[in-house]
């Protein structure tokens, strides 16, 4: 007897384990260019053993639950617009995953053959006729070499390329790299970058944390024109909404990325309200605290803090806060430089500050329109101060010193009808 409840015991406790590994994806669908949420809309897993399906209520709101980790491909229906297909979504035992999809309509004529296509590496914004694609945080995450680094993929992308792999600078079509343009939720930004240089648009490692951003647009040339201030290229980001039907907690660490902390959850689940937030640290610091020699005094420290707060659907819209506040210092000083006399020894600082913070505002105006503002501020500090070495007097010296500050108020608003 004791025998068999020993086994009992054995079995109830796998499945208990086995049902506790798995997580569900939820989200939004909703209808690509007013954005109005598409109730009843058909979700299918394909091209996977895991058989299960459902469909999104009044507010296209749908809940795939009881997922075993793994990596699925979902197939959206609806009637009288094009299925869409979301590849290689990654489920995982300790997050559930959010995954807001947008569907196009599927426009017929009657007595005409018209032919269309539809391209995985097409974009989100309608406007963009050529050289452009869109990216996922997924592509981002598993390129080998990116550094969790959107510029580092797209340097990867036709007619792009990289100048210095010691930075994320990118040269798109021979431009100048200070033609690309960033933005952010519509709010153009100087340079979201770590260790960011007097008039770059790059840095050595991106301030941009991955686990925030959606899918996002990457655009090459025959810029639309609310993209004016743009010669070479355009980063068109985007932060995605946190959870919000329970929050949610990650932690993980890089070698670029460092210490990592997001957090995420509900602010009321009535008004489909949410923030997310992520903090990082550079590891090479945590790794000085601790007294690990990593082989070079010139240690980079870098930190950054990312959030997105939405507020639901409300009587005035929906507002969104959204910002990123980094810092990054690395000091080079001691050794040879490699002058004109053996020894001259010499050195530089570099520094940089990002301060963005914006409020997104929208509002649906009917079934066929729409109408979507922000106002943000847009700080960048960047300093690189050089020494060099007097022998006569044994001496270190400062040679020349270069502070930039940037301050611009950015306010925007767009109103598009059907």
């Amino acid at each position: 007897m004791k025998k068999y409840l020993l086994i009992l015991l054995v079995l109830i406790t796998l499945l208990s384990t086995a049902q506790n590994n798995r997580q569900n994806i939820r989200g939004v669908v909703s209808d690509n260019l007013s954005q109005t949420a598409l109730p009843g809309a058909t979700i299918q897993i394909v091209n996977s053993n895991v058989s299960k399906g459902t469909s999104t209520d009044l507010n296209g709101i749908y809940v795939l639950q009881d997922l075993p980790p793994g990596r699925y491909e979902i197939k959206v229906s609806y009637i009288g617009y094009k299925d869409a297909f979301a590849t290689n979504v990654v489920v995982t035992s300790g997050k559930e995953v959010v995954l807001d999809i947008a569907m196009e309509e599927d426009l017929k004529l009657l007595k005409e053959v018209v032919i269309t296509s539809n391209s995985k590496a097409g974009t989100l914004n309608d406007l963009v006729p050529v050289s452009a694609r869109t990216f996922s945080t997924e592509e981002v995450n598993r390129y080998a070499g990116g550094r969790s680094d959107p510029a580092r993929l797209a340097a990867n992308f036709a007619g792009v390329s990289a100048p210095d792999d010691s930075r994320n600078d990118i040269v798109i079509r021979g431009n100048s790299p200070v033609g690309v343009l960033w933005r952010i939720d519509g709010m153009n930004v100087t340079n979201p970058n770590h260790f960011a240089t007097v008039g770059t648009t790059g840095g050595a490692v991106s301030a941009l944390n991955t686990n925030l951003l959606r899918s996002s647009d990457f655009l090459t040339s025959a810029f639309p024109a609310e993209y004016g201030n743009a010669t070479a290229g355009v980063f068109d980001l985007g932060f995605r909404n946190g959870n919000t039907q329970k929050r949610e907690t990650t932690l993980q660490a890089g070698l670029i990325t460092g210490l990592e902390a997001t957090t995420e959850g509900p602010i009321s689940r009535k008004n489909a309200s949410s923030y997310l937030v992520g903090y990082r640290y550079a590891l090479a610091g945590v790794a000085q605290a601790a007294g690990i020699d990593i082989g070079t005094t010139a240690l980079p420290s870098y930190q950054d803090l990312s959030f997105n707060v939405n507020s639901g659907n409300t009587k005035m819209g929906r507002f969104t806060l959204f910002g990123i506040l980094a810092t990054s210092t690395i000091n080079i000083a001691g050794g040879n430089s490699g002058g004109l006399y053996g020894g001259e020894g010499g050195g530089h600082d570099l520094s940089s500050q990002i301060g963005i913070i914006g409020i997104k505002h929208f509002k649906q105006l009917n079934s066929k329109s729409y109408f979507s503002s922000n106002i943000g501020l847009n700080y960048s500090k960047s300093g690189q101060t050089d020494y060099s070495f007097d022998r006569m007097t044994d001496s270190v010296y400062t040679k020349s010193e270069n502070k930039v500050t940037e301050q611009d108020i950015i306010f925007q608003a767009v109103s598009i009808p059907r």
